[in-house]
Order: C-alpha cells, then structure tokens, then sequence
C-alpha cells in the first residue's frame, strides 16, 4: 500500500513539474511574441521616419512640390511663386543622401517626435550662386531634422543647423 502511495505521489509531482514548466515555455513564447512585435512596430516607424528624409532629398532633385509639400509640416509647404522654391529648388540640378546615419534612428513605439543629423549634397548651376551659405556647385551639407509624428506619417517640422562641409 504505501508503494502505490509513494509512486501515486511521484506520478502527481511528475505531472505538476510537466504543467508548470510546459506554462513557464509558453509564459516566454508570449513574452517574446510581443517583443517581437514591438520591435516590428519600432523598425517600421524608423523606416518611416528615412523614407521621409529621402522623399525631402529627392524633392531638391526633382524640383518636386508635391513630393516636397507632403514630407512637410504645413507651416513649411511651399508654391511656385515661394521664395524657397524660386531662390533655392529651381536651382538645384543634384541632390543625394551621403552616409550612413539614417540606419542609427532608435525610435519607440510612443514616440512622436525625433531630431536626426542627416548629411546630403546638393549641386547647384554652375552659373548661379545661391544667396545664403550655399556656394556654386557642389555643396556637402550637414542639417538637423525634425520631425514629428502626425496621425500615422511623419512629417519635417524644421530643417536648421545647416552647415557646409
């Protein structure tokens, strides 16, 4: 009798050590599915965040107002008969993202803000020279970007801190 009891005892200690560990295993894959998940959220957001840097840059290039109008705050959107678009976009016949910095952004989920360092070149007409700090021709450019999160997309609040290199 007491050997069934001992072996009835060892077969419920087995069995509750297999639920528990069996919870503890699934406890972590939910724990990880949701890491994953905000991490998946996070990296979509930084990808948005570059996407909106390279459409600025590419709307220099393009002379593209709409392009340009749809990265920005509408403080900062523009016309044709604006002076940014006159003195400065109508000029430009280059402009590329240079470096590696855009791949550095660390956002979380919550954020709603960001200020990035980005590095690009723009290239003016040779026959122009742009008022301002620009020079004729090829320009290497160091800017501070903020941005801010409205509704789902991000949008350039102020581009400053422009410094040639």
């Amino acid at each position: 009798m007491v050997k069934k009891q001992d072996l009835l005892f060892l077969v419920i200690f087995g069995i509750s050590i297999i639920l528990l560990l069996s919870l503890n295993l699934y406890i972590e894959k939910e724990k990880q599915a949701a890491k994953d998940e905000e991490l998946s959220t996070e990296l979509t957001e930084e990808q948005n965040v570059q996407d909106t840097v390279r459409f600025y840059i590419t709307s220099l290039k393009r002379q593209d107002i709409e392009k340009y109008n749809s990265v920005m705050v509408d403080d900062l959107k523009i016309n044709t008969s604006s002076l940014y678009f006159t003195k400065i976009m109508t000029n430009v016949t280059d402009s590329k993202y240079v470096g590696d910095n855009l791949s550095a952004i660390h956002l979380l989920k919550n954020d709603r803000r960001v200020s990035i360092k980005v590095k690009y070149e723009i290239t003016f007409k040779e026959d122009y020279n742009p008022e301002g700090i620009y020079n004729e021709g090829r320009n290497k450019c160091n800017v501070l970007i903020d941005l801010i999160k409205i509704d789902k997309r991000w949008a350039i609040k102020k581009v400053h801190n422009v410094q040639i290199v």
